[in-house]
């Protein structure tokens, strides 16, 4: 299984919702920041909003909307057995990525 796939299926399995524009944008943001976790976040932001063709407050806006509506903060909580409450998009991008990274022996680059 490739990489994105398994970010993919990771959310989908942790009910983020597939029909939210932010989806893809978040996917794109975990594999970016899995690629370079010394970037901020703010050129992540940049460079997913580039590809998407939209400005990087759209990019956070829906990420932000995603994340609120998937509980990701519980989904975090859940997967690394730990509270999470009370995070925001970096944090959560950021521990996702971790979640990923971590489970590198399931997928192929």
């Amino acid at each position: 299984m490739k990489r994105h796939d398994f970010i993919v299926s990771t959310m989908v399995k942790n009910g983020f919702r597939t029909s939210l524009k932010g989806f893809e944008q978040f996917c794109k943001c975990v594999e970016l920041y899995s690629d370079d976790p010394m970037s901020t976040i703010e050129s992540i932001y940049r460079r997913v909003a580039g590809e998407s063709r939209c400005t990087t407050s759209s990019v956070e806006k829906n990420l932000r909307r995603l994340c609120e509506s998937s509980g990701a903060s519980s989904v975090i909580s859940k997967l690394f057995d730990m509270d999470f409450s009370d995070t925001g998009n970096k944090e959560i991008v950021s521990m996702f990525s971790n979640y990923i990274a971590i489970q590198r022996d399931s997928y192929i680059l």
